[in-house]
């Protein structure tokens, strides 16, 4: 009898081996799936807590983090291969701030995000924050630019989740360069009331433009402090026949209408 195998076993054998080749290769695209499942599990839970909820809660117009530059995290997170227990606020707010450094032109929105990362005493730190996005960039490869397809397929993972809600207005996207930049209302720090915005409450086809001077909203509440009154006598000002009010530094208002009383 001879020793070589019989020709009718070596198509079963060669099949054999095919199939846990793509056996093997079926288990590791199961795996990254899963894998990402639970990466996108982890940053939805994340943006649930009750501090980025506060964060998020105080940037309304979403100049800083709206859908995309969210998205942009997630992507960037995975790119870094940062383990689940990696995704936290610190990091969050590193790779939201390089995010911001890709997509945004204005500086002076995402300076907000050292208030939340580094706290009080912020402005001593700034440098050691910079220093650990650049970590993290590097971390990615420096590879930053992300594509606006590679953001809604993150989104498309979990359509309904809020966060995917936060869709910019026109009016605040691209730069306004042309603009005063005290006619844009910027993001806030920790325990200050959100910023309002009188345009984002004006129906979605209102041609008018958030940066353009306007005049001063009638108020309908009762200002329990002392104000500064002027009435303006040059023709160069927008408005005819009102008052500019000089309000303390210290007084916070809520967004709302508020009646003026003399006395």
């Amino acid at each position: 009898m001879s020793n070589a195998q019989d020709p009718a076993t070596v198509p079963g054998a060669g099949t054999q081996v095919k199939l846990r080749g793509w056996s093997h290769q079926g288990e590791g695209d199961e795996s990254s799936h899963l894998r990402r499942h639970q990466e996108l599990r982890a940053f939805l839970h994340l943006l649930e807590h009750s501090f980025l909820q506060d964060f998020l809660s105080k940037d309304p117009c979403f100049q800083i983090s709206d859908k995309y530059l969210l998205a942009m995290v997630l992507v960037y997170f995975r790119r870094a291969n940062l383990q689940l227990s990696e995704y936290t606020h610190s990091n969050l707010f590193l790779a939201l701030y390089l995010a911001n450094d890709m997509e945004e032109d204005l500086e002076d929105p995402k300076s907000v995000i050292f208030l939340w990362a580094l706290g009080q005493d912020w402005h001593h730190q700034v440098s050691d924050f910079l220093h650990q996005r650049d970590k993290l960039w590097a971390r990615m490869g420096f590879r930053a630019v992300v594509r606006r397809q590679s953001c809604e397929e993150v989104m498309a993972k979990e359509p309904t989740h809020w966060a995917w809600t936060r869709e910019r207005h026109p009016h605040h996207g691209r730069a306004q360069r042309s603009y005063p930049k005290a006619q844009i209302p910027l993001p806030r720090g920790p325990g200050l009331s959100p910023p309002h915005c009188p345009l984002c409450a004006l129906p979605p086809h209102s041609s008018l433009c958030c940066h353009r001077p306007r005049p001063l909203p009638v108020l309908s509440k009762c200002l329990s402090y002392n104000a500064e009154w002027h009435r303006p006598t040059s023709q160069a000002w927008p408005w005819s026949r009102g008052f500019l009010i000089v309000l303390p530094t210290q007084l916070l208002l809520e967004p709302g209408t508020y009646t003026l009383h003399s006395e």
